[in-house]
This record gives C-alpha cells, structure tokens and sequence, in this order.
C-alpha cells in the first residue's frame, strides 16, 4: 500500500497539470533534509504559484536570473 503523497509531491503534481513539464523540476533535497524542488513558471503563472504554495502549505521563495523567475519551492518542516 502507497504511503499518503507529501505536501510537497501534491503541489507538483498540481503545477505539472498547469505549467510546461520542462519548468517543473524533480523534488530533491537541500543540506537540511528538507524536500525541495524548483519550478520556472511564465510570468503570468508567477504570483499564482505563490499563491497556490501558500494555500497548500508549501514554501516558494523566489530569484530572478536571466532565464526568468525561478521559485523554489519548499516543504514546511512540522514539529510531529
């Protein structure tokens, strides 16, 4: 039996129904144990990915490049 999918599995497979595949990237995690991934959204879907983490419990935090806006979006960590 599959475990119950993440916060963080949940809100990419939300983005991936909404923004190009290629601009969603795989969850991996950062120094801290923390899952994580980033997503290079088009600048229309900007602050609605913003949105949508912060209604899902996520962290995105954001850095522009050249390439564009890249999010990082982040799991919350939970005191269980």
């Amino acid at each position: 039996m599959k475990e119950q999918e993440t916060k963080i599995e949940k809100f990419r497979s939300y983005l991936l129904d909404r923004i190009e595949e290629n601009r969603v990237g795989t969850i991996g995690y950062n120094s801290e144990g923390i899952a994580t991934f980033e997503v290079i959204p088009e600048l229309q879907n900007y602050t609605w990915v913003i949105d949508l983490a912060d209604r899902e419990g996520v962290v995105a935090t954001s850095a522009s490049g050249s390439a564009g806006t890249r999010l990082t979006i982040t799991e919350e960590k939970t005191n269980v």
